[in-house]
């Protein structure tokens, strides 16, 4: 967690990214930006983000954004030129994590399932999801430990995920650990 410094405020929040700037398009201070979130439709629905500054987060007002191919062209209310967009560049967007729409049971986001602790079911500790990719069919959890494992994210292989104790327990299937 980061401390967040907004005027006369000094709070702990945990912050979820969202998308990063890729840089500015046109000449009016709209932002291109890579949405790292489950639908570029997720921008219509905020109204504002943060991105890092210092020790705490600078909230940027979204005036209207709109789907460009892949990305996402944002117009933020406190950036009016280029160049205060080309400042940003490379900054990741982040809301406040209880601005995340509640999921299914069973569903989680990437930031959840990040740094969780992997154990078989006998109890011995593979390691740390350190990345998850995304196959399409399922995504497939990058473990480290002793060495690095990939794990199916399928309930044939993955038993329970305890966000509460940060851990995920997993049944070894043939082949798994080779």
């Amino acid at each position: 967690m980061k401390k967040s410094m907004f005027p006369g405020f000094l709070f702990l929040v945990k912050m979820v990214v969202v998308g990063k700037i890729l840089g500015s398009r046109g000449v009016k201070g709209e932002a291109k930006v890579l949405p790292l979130t489950y639908s570029t439709r997720r921008f219509d629905e905020l109204t504002e983000v943060y991105v890092s500054e210092g020790e705490g987060y600078r909230r940027l007002i979204i005036d209207n954004s709109r789907v460009s191919g892949r990305y996402v062209i944002i117009k933020f209310r406190e950036l009016s030129t280029p160049e205060d967009v080309k400042k940003l560049k490379g900054k990741e967007l982040l809301i406040k994590e209880e601005q995340s729409p509640p999921l299914p049971e069973g569903v989680y986001y990437h930031y959840q399932i990040m740094g969780l602790e992997v154990f078989t079911e006998q109890g011995e500790l593979i390691g740390r999801v350190t990345n998850i990719i995304e196959t399409g069919s399922n995504d497939v959890y990058v473990v480290t430990g002793e060495r690095e494992v990939l794990i199916p994210a399928i309930d044939e292989v993955v038993k329970e995920i305890d966000l509460e104790n940060k851990r995920m327990i997993i049944h070894l299937i043939e082949g798994l650990m080779d």
